[in-house]
């Protein structure tokens, strides 16, 4: 019980110092009736001390939560989900496809005294072997360094740090990275999204793509 109850506070702490409204829990709560009904209970209950602030709380089965993360009307209205390990693993491999493999997706591991960031996805050493490392991939550390930035609290450095990837990977797109010499270095990635995350009118150009 003491774990549950800590991955469900530091879910509703990260939704509260983040601006972050909703908590979705996912379980299969109403067949694993012991083990995630008692997951969907905590939470329920420790979801209570944050109403004040205004963060509501609901749950979703695993199975359906896959299907609405690839359904457009859903996907965008779910803000911070807390789940078992088993469906953390399943949602986060499916999230990290559909923003453009997991290989665009960072990771935290966060104790009670210390936390880690890191790529989802590890070193890559194939493509090390392979003669193809000047062509990895960065965006998972750049997403890792955001969530770090985050939780040591400066929030709009990661902001700014989120809103360049999102700019550089979906909307603009003025270099592509393939992880062979079809698309650009990681160098030359990484450079371009340095350069948006100085832009001085880095807000106003997301903000236009928000309207499209």
């Amino acid at each position: 019980v003491a774990g549950t109850e800590r991955i469900c506070r530091a879910a509703f702490e990260f939704a509260k110092k983040n601006g972050k409204k909703r908590v979705t829990v996912v379980t299969k709560s109403n067949i694993m009736k012991a083990t995630d009904g008692l997951f969907s209970t905590v939470a329920k209950r420790i979801a209570k001390d944050y109403e004040s602030e205004g963060i509501v709380c609901d749950e979703y089965y695993i199975d359906i939560m896959t299907a609405n993360l690839i359904n457009d009307q859903e996907a965008g209205s779910f803000e911070v989900m807390v789940l078992p390990n088993l469906y953390g693993d399943i949602l986060t491999d499916e999230a990290g496809q559909i923003q453009g493999g997991v290989g665009t997706a960072g990771s935290a591991n966060i104790g009670k005294r210390y936390a880690m960031f890191e790529a989802i996805h590890g070193s890559a050493p194939r493509m090390v072997e392979e003669g193809r490392a000047m062509y990895a991939d960065p965006s998972s550390m750049i997403k890792a360094s955001a969530m770090l930035l985050s939780h040591i609290g400066y929030i709009e450095h990661a902001n700014r740090v989120q809103k360049a990837l999102d700019i550089s990977t979906q909307y603009e797109k003025k270099v592509a990275i393939t992880g062979r010499d079809t698309g650009v270095t990681g160098e030359v990635f990484t450079n371009y999204v340095l350069d948006l995350i100085n832009d001085s009118q880095l807000e106003k150009k997301w903000q236009s793509y928000q309207t499209v």
